[in-house]
């Protein structure tokens, strides 16, 4: 899961292995106790285990339902980051057939690899 720890260590700050999108939108929880600030660490990373649901077999997350907490999800919400975990699990899903393998058996290095080819920036140097 990811959470409001890993928002606000920024991606040098995390030791996540398997990193396979950045976003960098401040945390706007919504509602009468909602709060607003900026990701003082700069951008951050979403793991690929988030799109990876418990007790499931095959089946990718790609959304607003993959596995963040309530404050890390009022960071990473927004549709531009949607649409790369999008890309990230349709590129997963074609290296489970290519490979044959299940989605928790991914090659992460691959996947990553694959999304730079597509022009998605993986990795914040």
């Amino acid at each position: 899961m990811l959470t409001e720890n890993d928002v606000r260590a920024g991606v040098k700050g995390q030791t996540h292995p398997d990193i396979i999108a950045i976003t960098d939108h401040a945390v706007d929880v919504h509602g009468r106790k909602g709060r607003l600030y900026e990701v003082s660490n700069g951008p951050y990373g979403i793991p690929y285990r988030c799109l990876l649901p418990r007790g499931v077999r095959n089946l990718f997350i790609a959304s607003r339902a993959a596995s963040f907490s309530h404050i890390a999800a009022a960071s990473c919400r927004l549709c531009r980051t949607m649409m790369t975990l999008g890309q990230a699990a349709g590129n997963a899903a074609a290296l489970c057939v290519r490979e044959g393998a299940p989605p928790r058996k991914v090659d992460v290095a691959r996947l990553r690899a694959v999304l730079v080819e597509q022009g998605v920036a993986v990795t914040v140097s």
